[in-house]
């Protein structure tokens, strides 16, 4: 039995131990290559394992009757290798390594901005690119590769949704559904703040816990959560929309369209050039009365924003140097709220932790507490009705909606998907990497 721990072992050239396998299997009646997945660190949780804490089966390879390349392209689909019989790369690994090597970075363009310089008012922040296509090709070798955001112009010029889903059209057809809304006491949507504006005394967060995070003395506010008729949140855009509300701000952010309005994604279209190519995981509706700002964090998914009514400022930053984000885990809290007199409490510490917000206010930093983001490079991607950005996987962003002036709110829907290009978090230090599951793309 010949034992292979993947893929560290597998570095230099696996060519080497599929002979070594080989030999063993010609001196032995039958002869088996056992592969162990290489541990990998549970980031998404702060407490220890305990010491039973179960591990990935191993996979068992049966050496004999097998021969040398077919052992071989066996690890290279189990271990997400790409050796050669010679041990050297493969096609398919010398396109990954191209591609690793040839991110996109707003650091590496001449003209680029910091973060500093834009907030000194030495200069804008520079503007994303904008490009019509429906060339997959194109789509995939200069963006979605590169891991580059693009504002995509025309792909939306044959959807209904804009004719067909005024509030009125949505009330009539949805207005009695139940649906899952979120309120807040301000535009802003799941920010930071000081954990001394909630009552301690319900924190649940271990003691372990706490000691290993970096901003324990800090928050993530979550909006409070309501369940209302449809018909309901409409009319309470509109009384904020109009001002007769202005204590409180309402959101269907994120809201399964598939779940809860189905019928309606016949209105809109998945676009020709990544359809059956990319992973749809989420598709999603946003709608509000266009005064909401959704806070600097980044997504899991490569992302299609797009835009119906209202405009929404995309500020992003890269995702290839994370200390400068300052990536963590950062305490959640949730507040709740009196539906009669749309009043918030601060009343609700979690135990959980967000793995994907900064705790860094752009629009108001404390440079003396996190310097680093002064040496960002912002990227403007502002999207108006009928554009789409392109939003790879992992990016930060901040996103300031602005309502339409006839139709007072800000609607948008986003197709979120399985990301091209992945990586561990929260881990400042971790780059990204091929997805594996798209390694039939090399």
């Amino acid at each position: 039995m010949v034992v292979i721990q993947s893929p560290t072992h597998l570095n230099r050239n696996p060519a080497e131990w599929v002979k070594l396998s080989l030999k063993s299997a010609d001196s032995l009646q039958s002869c088996s290559l056992v592969i162990y997945p290489r541990p990998i660190k549970d980031r998404t949780c702060l407490l220890s394992p305990p010491e039973t804490y179960p591990s990935v089966p191993p996979t068992v390879l049966d050496l004999t009757g097998n021969s040398f390349s077919q052992i071989l392209d066996a690890i290279n689909s189990i271990c997400h290798t790409f050796r050669t019989d010679s041990g050297s790369l493969s096609p398919a690994g010398l396109h990954k390594e191209y591609i690793l090597n040839n991110l996109y970075s707003v650091h590496n363009q001449d003209d680029h901005v910091t973060f500093e310089d834009t907030l000194t008012k030495k200069a804008p922040v520079p503007q994303c690119g904008r490009i019509s296509t429906d060339n997959w090709n194109s789509f995939y070798n200069n963006y979605l590769s590169s891991s580059k955001p693009i504002i995509i112009t025309g792909a939306m010029d044959k959807w209904q949704a804009k004719n067909r889903w005024s509030n009125d059209a949505l009330a009539d057809r949805y207005g009695n559904k139940s649906v899952h809304v979120k309120l807040s006491p301000t535009s802003d949507y799941e920010g930071i703040e000081s954990v001394t504006l909630w009552n301690k005394s319900n924190l649940r967060i271990p003691d372990k816990v706490l000691e290993k995070l970096p901003y324990a003395d800090l928050v993530v506010p979550r909006p409070a959560p309501v369940n209302m008729k449809f018909a309901e949140f409409l009319a309470l855009v509109e009384k904020i929309a109009d001002g007769r509300i202005s204590n409180a701000s309402a959101y269907l952010e994120y809201s399964s369209i598939r779940q809860y309005f189905p019928e309606l994604e016949a209105d809109i279209g998945e676009p020709e050039f990544i359809r059956h190519r990319l992973k749809l995981r989420h598709l999603n509706m946003w709608l509000s009365d266009g005064n909401t700002v959704g806070k600097l964090h980044f997504d899991p998914y490569d992302n299609l924003l797009c835009q119906i009514d209202g405009q929404k400022e995309v500020i992003l930053f890269e995702p290839h140097n994370n200390q400068n984000m300052y990536e963590a885990h950062i305490p959640e809290a949730e507040f709740s709220v009196n539906h009669t007199d749309l009043s918030f409490k601060r009343s609700k510490l979690l135990e959980s932790t967000s793995m994907v917000m900064s705790p860094v206010d752009i629009k108001s930093p404390d440079v003396k507490r996190f310097p680093r983001i002064m040496k960002t490079a912002p990227l403007n991607c502002t999207i108006s009705p009928g554009e789409m950005l392109f939003m790879p996987a992992f990016w930060w962003h901040e996103v300031q909606s602005y309502p339409d002036p006839k139709a007072a709110r800000n609607l948008a829907v986003n197709f979120w998907y399985e990301p091209f290009l992945h990586k561990e978090y929260p881990c400042p230090a971790c780059n990204l990497t091929v997805n594996p599951y798209y390694h039939h793309l090399l």
